[in-house]
């Protein structure tokens, strides 16, 4: 866990409130805030492992520990701190033709019209096509929207209907805590400014047809203008005609999380990943 001093996490969350006040959600006035908070959605945890403090925030003193979960897929090994993950040979190879980037509130999330999602309503993201680019695109819209810093009129249904497993009620819990806690308003209004990573690419470990386990990397810059790279792992069952996520142990998306040296082995998405309105 990212540990910060209390005195931070109460300037952090002050800076916070004032800041949804103007308008604008941040993702901090750097990464502190969503440390402070605990948020470890798929790219908000893998951003503050890879982050130091911008705009005076301090630099987070340990990192969330390494993935512990094993794939039982035969190709491919899951990632370890500070080595690439290897190729998934014989696994999918996926077409990004047709991908875009969406502006969800001023963070680019990649879109399909063949893959997906079918459905944006109310900030909320469903309807993903029945493939290996389905799968990875909702494994990223699904699980960013279940952290607590999209307010609970995005995350309470999310994790209610695209959260499957039997930790799902801890994440739901666990969520609804940091909200709470923070005082993070119900509706997302505003954008977020300043975000804190952008999503690299993905690799597969498991492609059954109703079953899929992946690896979303993502990249951050430093304060030194160093780029790092993170990689979480998730695992994703096709149940009721969409794609839905499996809350890992505990509902705690930092046990998935580790370190990588770099995004070989990696399919990468295209374009310049910026939003597009």
């Amino acid at each position: 866990m990212i540990v910060l001093s209390i005195r931070a996490t109460q300037v952090m969350v002050e800076r916070r409130k004032g800041t949804d006040m103007a308008g604008e959600r941040r993702f901090s006035t750097g990464v502190g805030l969503l440390a402070a908070a605990g948020l470890v959605a798929v790219g908000i945890a893998v951003g503050l492992v890879l982050v130091g403090g911008r705009g005076g925030s301090p630099t987070p003193t340990s990192a969330p520990a390494p993935a512990t979960a094993t794939a039982t897929g035969t190709a491919g090994a899951v990632p370890v701190p500070g080595g690439p993950v290897r190729p998934d040979s014989g696994l999918p190879v996926l077409d990004f033709s047709d991908l875009a980037w969406l502006d969800f509130h001023g963070f680019a999330l990649p879109v399909s019209p063949a893959a997906g999602p079918r459905s944006l309503a109310d900030d909320r993201a469903s309807g993903f096509a029945h493939t290996p680019l389905g799968a990875a695109l909702a494994a990223i819209h699904v699980v960013f929207r279940t952290d607590a810093v999209v307010g609970a009129y995005i995350f309470e249904p999310t994790i209610a209907e695209q959260a499957t497993g039997a930790d799902q009620p801890a994440l739901l819990t666990r969520t609804r805590i940091a909200a709470t806690r923070y005082a993070i308003p119900d509706r997302l209004t505003g954008r977020f400014s300043d975000p804190i990573f952008r999503y690299a690419g993905v690799r597969f470990d498991v492609a059954a047809p109703d079953r899929v386990v992946l690896y979303v990397a993502t990249d951050a810059v430093d304060s030194t203008g160093t780029t790092g790279y993170a990689a979480m792992r998730i695992e994703l069952r096709w149940e009721r005609g969409d794609w839905r996520i499996v809350v890992p142990p505990g509902g705690n998306w930092e046990t998935v999380i580790t370190r990588i040296a770099s995004t070989a082995g990696f399919q990468l998405f295209p374009g310049d990943r910026s939003p597009r309105r």
